[in-house]
C-alpha cells in the first residue's frame, strides 16, 4: 500500500517554523531510563554495520554512501583540504578557500555540515594521518530499517544516492511492548527513525544543518541532562536562539537551520530523538 507524505496537509519549510517549540507532551524520563538500563547490550548505532548511524556520521567509511559525498570519511575530507593548500587554521573560517579546494559549492556545503561539527575530535596519529579521536556523541537505535517503507511515494525527494531515514521506522525487538514504544506512538504524526543520543561530559557538536523540515521534523525528549547542557539555533537572519530542555519535556528543534549542541557539565546527557513524516504535532 502506498502512502504519500504530506498529501493532506502542507509541510512547512525551515524558514516557516520557529527555532524551537515546546510541545504539549510530557513523558516519564526515569521510567525510560530504567528500561534502557535493563536493555540487552547495544552497540553504538554510529558504528553498527547494519545501523543507519553507521552510514551518516562519526568515524565511518560509509559517510560517502549516506550523503553522496566525494570523500569517503571525515578524515579523508580533512586531509584532502590540507593537501590542497587550505591551512588547518583556515578549515573552519575561510569558506572561499574550502570551496575552491573542493571544486564546487555543494561539496563545500557538505564539508561544513558533515565534517566541521567534528573539528574538536580530529587529531593526527603518530604516522601523521588524521583520525577522529572519540566522538561527540553515541547513539542507541530504537528503530531499524524497514524494507516496506521503500514502496512509499513521498512528496519530498532526497538526492539520489543518499540513504533515506524515513525507511528506518521498524521498532527494534527490545523496544517492543515497552513504555518507549508507547512514547513513539503518542504522537499524531507517524514516526520514522528514533534513537537515544548520548553526549559525554565535555562533548560538543559544532554548527551544522541536517535536512529541511518539509522532508521530516525531529523532536527531542531529554532523559538525563544538567545545567551546562544546551542547544543553539541560528536563524536565516543570523539571530542565535539558545534553549535548555528538562527531562521528560518534548521539544521541536529546527534541524533545517544551523544548530549546535553541547554538554559542558560533568554528567552524561541523553535525549530520545524521533523523526516524523508530517507536522501535525507542531499545530498543537
Amino acid at each position: 500500500m502506498l502512502a504519500i507524505q504530506g498529501m493532506d496537509r502542507l509541510m512547512l519549510k525551515r524558514d516557516q517554523l520557529p527555532a524551537f517549540k515546546k510541545l504539549p507532551y510530557t513523558f516519564d524520563a526515569e521510567r525510560i531510563n530504567e528500561i534502557v538500563r535493563q536493555m540487552p547490550v547495544q552497540e553504538d548505532d554510529l558504528k553498527v554495520k547494519e545501523g543507519y548511524g553507521d552510514l551518516v556520521g562519526g568515524k565511518s567509511s560509509k559517510l560517502q554512501k549516506a550523503f553522496g559525498l566525494k570523500f569517503t570519511s571525515i578524515e579523508d575530507a580533512y586531509e584532502f583540504l590540507v593537501n590542497n593548500d587550505v591551512a588547518e587554521s583556515e578549515l573552519y573560517k575561510n569558506d572561499s578557500k574550502i570551496t575552491k579546494a573542493l571544486g564546487n559549492k555543494r561539496m563545500a556545503w557538505d564539508y561544513r555540515n558533515y565534517v566541521k561539527p567534528y573539528e574538536n575530535y580530529i587529531v593526527k596519529d603518530k604516522q601523521g594521518k588524521y583520525e577522529v579521536n572519540g566522538s561527540p556523541y553515541k547513539q542507541i537505535a530504537l528503530t531499524e530499517y524497514n524494507a516496506e517503507m521503500e514502496d512509499r511515494v513521498y512528496d519530498k525527494k532526497i538526492p539520489k544516492g543518499r540513504l533515506d531515514e524515513r525507511h528506518y521506522n521498524k521498532v527494534k525487538d527490545w523496544v517492543k511492548g515497552t513504555y518507549i514504544e508507547e512514547v513513539l506512538k503518542s504522537f499524531k504524526a507517524e514516526h520514522t527513525r528514533a534513537r537515544i543520543a548520548v553526549m559525554d561530559p565535555g562533548a560538543y557538536i559544532g554548527d551544522h544543518i541536517d535536512y529541511n523540515t518539509d522532508y521530516s521534523v525531529r523532536y527531542h525528549i531529554p532523559l538525563t541532562t544538567n545545567d551546562d547542557c544546551g542547544f543553539h539555533v541560528i536563524d536565516r537572519k543570523g539571530v542565535k536562539h539558545e534553549q535548555k530542555m528538562l527531562p521528560g519535556e518534548c521539544w521541536f528543534l529546527n534541524q533545517g537551520l544551523k544548530h549546535s549542541a553541547w554538554n559542558k557539565g560533568v554528567t552524561t546527557r541523553a535525549h530520545i530523538i524521533i523523526s516524523f513524516l508530517t507536522q501535525e504535532d507542531l499545530d498543537a
